[in-house]
């Protein structure tokens, strides 16, 4: 077995397999669930290759092993640090970028202040990235508006880089009781949906693979 596989499955799976109720946010489905998602984005990029992984996610870790968060930057950095390869994070929050930077190791993980479209912009090497895992701006379950069209903006500004293989993951979805989609990733999925693009996983975390 993959030895990065095996250590998520052994040590850091059971702590994701978080169902809490989603019903008090107006929500159809369990909230914070993320052990398969994560599970599927591992798989997919370890099928494409073996080493040398570059990931960029926006926002960053601002509790440190609070598994509700997902602690998505200090998994990322576990898997390069056994596969190589290198993590950056962008976040509005200084304060957060600050704990990322001091609790993630620095030779696997930067985390960078920015507001996260405007930093994506002036990176070079957006072709070279094999995971882009969006989770920037706090949404509002029963407003989805202004985080949604952030997470669009930051999509547009890396889909001229998604070439084939690349993998896209946007966290912090569901459905409103009225059975509306809602969440970070609800105007990329419609977005995408006109185009004919349907996620290979569409839980929680929504992911593609291009």
């Amino acid at each position: 077995m993959n030895d990065w596989l095996e250590l998520y499955s052994n040590t850091y799976k059971n702590n994701l397999q978080i169902n809490a109720s989603g019903e008090k946010r107006g929500l159809t489905k369990n909230i914070y669930n993320r052990a398969q998602g994560y599970q599927i984005i591992f798989e997919t990029l370890l099928k494409i290759k073996q080493e040398k992984f570059q990931i960029i996610e926006t926002g960053t870790i601002r509790n440190p092993m609070n598994w509700k968060d997902g602690n998505s930057g200090f998994l990322f950095s576990e898997m390069v640090r056994i596969h190589g390869g290198f993590v950056r994070s962008v976040d509005i929050d200084q304060r957060a970028v600050d704990t990322a930077n001091s609790f993630v190791n620095p030779a696997f993980y930067k985390s960078f202040c920015s507001d996260s479209v405007e930093w994506l912009k002036n990176q070079q090497d957006l072709d070279q990235v094999d995971l882009f895992y969006l989770d920037s701006y706090d949404v509002d379950w029963t407003n989805d508006g202004p985080s949604a069209d952030h997470h669009l903006k930051e999509f547009l500004v890396i889909e001229p880089f998604l070439l084939p293989g690349k993998i896209v993951a946007i966290d912090d979805n569901s459905f409103l009781t009225s059975g509306k989609r809602t969440g970070k990733g609800r105007k990329i999925f419609e977005y995408l949906e006109s185009k004919s693009i349907l996620p290979m996983y569409d839980e929680y975390q929504i992911i593609y693979r291009f």
